[in-house]
């Protein structure tokens, strides 16, 4: 249950903000809890807060509870995750002031480990959670913690980054090989020979107890005070009580060692590829030529080192062992691609035939730790970093197809590939099907996992697929009014009234392409700024382009809009110039670009142009978490359904798993699992476009399939109810034409609107201060009168007249609930001025809420006629 207990003054309709910390806090009442929030929070915000408390103390409560969270972009959902789960950590602190944070509990293990840990060991005093708040990308983690910067909330912190990112050591920064030059610099420990390392503590000293800092900020004074910021971060790690990291320091168990999530709060942000992402934890692929050359180092270091190094060498011998024994009897795919497969008892026979079993690992393991004690003994050889990365690598992997006793050798592929290309052809190759094999260790360590993402939808394989049960799932509405500031338009027929289909059966026809690229080019003609144009692949992106240039379409679309397309692979050095040039182009900072992305020097000169289009692809960086708020995006267009390729052998294999083991393991069938990645990508392309409560634009679909409600029904739920289907192209196109002409103008007023009403509330809180209120009397339906376990039915929506209280009570429904008329809280509006202090007062309810059987809600009931009890 939330109320505001705060009278500071915030502007939340500003879309860039300035926060003045100066001002009293914005306290609220949420979930029993008091929560610092800086701005007057949306409905949206207040259900996610409550969403999440209610979640940790249920956490607490059973031992472990985790939550998914999907919050459209745009809603504040970063914000609301950090001030309500520092909240609850503060609150938790308070009440056991002596306890130490888990991050502390040195000596967990948090690899796989077939030992179980103890349940009864009694603890010297409480664990306080550390929080991990983990997302896929630094430049995610950066927005993250401006984000905190706005909070109230200032804990010990830290940023984990590899070094890489973090060295400031002039003769090694920017190199190939950072990490061994690191680790060769400082492997005589009596001997540092990195002066940067020497003044760690310099850097301690510069960014204080609780500064919030980023990666940047450490480089930075790492710089000004000759510090290696690597190992300052490290330090911070020791007494943090908050961790921003990447995925891979909590999914990838080589990289989060040292790093305890015993007893953690892991928040996992922009999820919605988390099933794919723990998949490839658990796999691993090792060319012929990779293990020829580890086989020659490890042969090099055994003449230095015998016992540390021969059980190495046993294991990459018998995966050569292993590809010469099977080359011959691929079975062949395409005229490039032969391949074999072993699951279950047959890839566990494959492995001991070459040697590697479970005790052959243990050895292979024990030789690891070994080489990882040399990296500080300079008397000792040392293996080189990149050898010893694919090794543990290979530990990790194996590790898990034999972890508890086998029992996920059945979620394995063992895989062996060639193709034509290279002397070495050969791929080996051993995929985990089951991303539960990786995730549900991180459920069981952990105190809570909260997954959260503007485009969870659709939701229901995460359970089945982490191998986690979610007592907490929240689908919520935008803050938007998509029915004033989205075009939403599915388009069946193309100029000319031919039928547009993107399906394999029809991407080839000319006359398919030819209809797409003249759809584009009238789409291109309305829509101001710039457009998003997503495809369900590189191919079929690089076949219509192709056919475009041939055919004249692409100069066509060339006089509407500059054009970009995403370079495939998306490559960390081609890919930012790339998105720069179309940020340029939108905001006109820089129009006189070349290149084939790009349109010729006179017609980016051309001022009669709207803008500039990227073409990208579905599960491409275009479509992940980059922000085209406003101008950079007024349509996101999207060519078909963004299926994966049907005949990829990982998509094959996962399908079969799926069938195989949709009952004993309860999976999605494999078909229902395809089709929902194929969405979730969808939903992820299209929520590019609206980026904040102001925004607006146009979300085309161009494929006639979407016609059939089942294949909308997957589509994000604040979408999906506004989508208009189109069987007539001229009819869509003057649709398109008329919300452009007038949206900006709509949204004007709109915001003029929210901006009176703030000046009015805060006029009405000025009023408040000087206004003598009497003491509320006790049987008023309050915080206290809330019981948050149940969940109340409220029919019709007339509001609840008090008279003894002199106040409205006016129910507000669940917009996210699958149960109708599902109450989220109460507006309460005083009618009295002896209650003026209830103004416009919103009581938000922790998950489902019932009013107990008091005097107070029985008097309630018993005037409106209309509360039903449902428990």
């Amino acid at each position: 249950m939330a109320s505001a207990t705060s009278n500071s003054d915030s502007n939340h309709e500003e879309k860039k903000q300035t926060l003045n910390h100066k001002n009293p806090k914005n306290v609220y009442q949420i979930g029993g809890l008091q929560v610092e929030f800086p701005y007057q929070p949306y409905g949206t915000q207040l259900a996610f807060m409550s969403r999440v408390i209610s979640t940790l103390d249920r956490a607490l409560r059973d031992g472990h509870s985790h939550a998914l969270l999907e919050s459209p972009t745009g809603t504040g959902k970063s914000l609301s995750l950090l001030c309500s789960v520092l909240a609850w950590q503060q609150n938790y602190k308070t009440r056991f002031p002596k306890g130490r944070f888990s991050h502390s509990n040195h000596g967990i293990e948090t690899k796989p480990s077939d030992t179980p840990l103890p349940n009864n060991v009694e603890e010297a005093e409480p664990i306080i959670p550390t929080i991990f708040y983990a997302s896929r990308t630094h430049a995610q983690i950066t927005q993250v913690i401006r984000e905190y910067k706005k909070t109230g909330y200032r804990v010990p912190m830290a940023v984990l980054g590899s070094r890489k990112r973090y060295c400031t050591n002039h003769r090694v920064q920017g190199k190939d090989n950072v990490d061994e030059k690191c680790r060769l610099l400082l492997r005589d420990k009596k001997n540092i020979k990195c002066p940067e390392y020497k003044c760690v503590g310099s850097i301690m000293a510069k960014t204080g107890h609780n500064e919030v800092h980023d990666i940047e900020d450490l480089v930075k004074i790492g710089e000004t005070v000759r510090g290696c910021p690597y190992y300052a971060s490290r330090r911070k790690l020791e007494t943090a009580n908050l961790v921003f990291c990447p995925y891979s320091y909590i999914i990838d168990p080589n990289i989060r060692e040292g790093i305890i999530l015993s007893g953690a709060i892991i928040i996992f942000d922009e999820a919605h590829n988390m099933e794919d992402i723990a998949r490839e934890a658990g796999s691993i692929d090792l060319e012929e030529e990779t293990l020829f050359k580890l086989q020659s180092d490890l042969e090099e270091m055994s003449v230095e080192d015998e016992v540390t190094y021969e059980p190495l060498c046993e294991v990459i011998d018998g995966l050569i062992s292993f590809i010469g024994r099977n080359k011959d009897s691929l079975a062949k795919r395409d005229s490039e691609h032969y391949f074999a497969s072993w699951t279950g008892d047959k890839a566990l026979r494959e492995l001991e035939e070459s040697n590697i079993t479970q005790e052959s690992m243990r050895c292979f393991e024990e030789a690891i730790v070994h080489i990882e004690a040399a990296e500080i003994d300079p008397d000792m050889p040392y293996l080189n970093v990149m050898s010893f990365k694919i090794l543990k690598e290979l530990s990790a992997t194996l590790r898990y197809f034999f972890w508890r006793n086998g029992s996920h050798i059945l979620d394995y592929q063992l895989v062996l590939q060639r193709s034509k290309r290279g002397k070495r052809p050969h791929t080996f190759s051993l995929w985990c099907m089951n991303p539960s094999v990786v995730f549900k260790e991180l459920a069981d360590l952990s105190l809570s996992i909260i997954l959260t993402s503007g485009t969870l939808s659709p939701m229901n394989s995460f359970s089945s697929e982490l191998g986690m049960q979610f007592g907490t799932c929240l689908e919520a509405p935008h803050v938007i009014d998509a029915n004033l500031q989205v075009w939403a338009g599915a388009i069946s027929k193309g100029p000319g009234n031919f039928p547009l289909n993107a399906s394999y059966k029809t991407a080839d026809v000319d006359t398919f392409q030819d209809a797409i690229g003249k759809s584009l080019e009238n789409i291109c003609t309305i829509v101001p700024g710039g457009s998003l144009v997503f495809f369900p692949s590189y191919k079929l992106m690089e076949k219509l382009s192709t056919r475009w240039r041939e055919t004249g379409q692409w100069s066509r679309l060339c006089l509407k809009k500059e054009l970009f397309i995403e370079p495939r692979g998306g490559t960390t050095d081609e890919f930012p110039s790339v998105l720069k040039e179309y940020y340029d182009s939108i905001s006109g900072n820089n129009r006189l670009i070349g290149g084939n992305r790009r349109v010729k020097k006179a017609e980016a000169q051309d001022d009669s142009k709207k803008g500039a289009a990227f073409l990208a692809v579905c599960r491409g960086k275009v479509s992940e978490g980059i922000d085209f708020t406003d101008d950079y995006a007024r349509a996101v267009i999207i060519i078909g359904i963004p299926f994966s390729n049907l005949y990829d052998i990982q998509i094959e294999m996962k399908r079969k798993y799926n069938d195989a083991y949709k009952s004993s393991k309860n999976l999605l069938g494999g078909s229902e699992w395809y089709c929902q990645q194929a969405y979730r990508a969808l939903n992820q392309a299209a929520g590019r476009c609206i980026r904040h409560r102001f925004d607006y634009g146009a979300i085309i679909f161009l494929d006639e399939r979407y016609r059939q409600e089942r294949n909308r029904v997957s589509i994000s739920k604040w979408l999906r109810q506004s989508i208009n289907l189109y069987d007539n192209f001229e009819e869509s196109m003057q649709g398109l034409k008329a919300f452009f002409n007038s949206v900006k103008e709509r949204v004007d007023i709109k915001k003029l609107e929210s901006q009176e009403n703030q000046s009015q509330r805060n006029e009405n809180q000025i009023q408040n201060k000087s206004i003598h209120v009497e003491k509320p009397k006790q049987d008023m339906a309050d915080c206290s009168l809330v019981n948050q376990r149940l969940c109340t039915s409220l029919e019709g929506s007339k509001g609840i007249w008090c008279e003894e209280d002199g106040c409205v009570f006016n129910p507000i429904f669940c917009p996210f609930c699958s149960i109708p008329n599902t109450c989220l809280g109460v507006k309460v509006i005083a009618t009295d001025s002896s209650n003026v202090q209830f103004q416009s007062k919103i009581l938000f309810l922790a998950d489902q809420v019932d009013v107990t059987e008091d005097a107070a809600s029985k008097k309630i009931k018993e005037e409106a006629g209309e509360v039903q009890m449902k428990s």
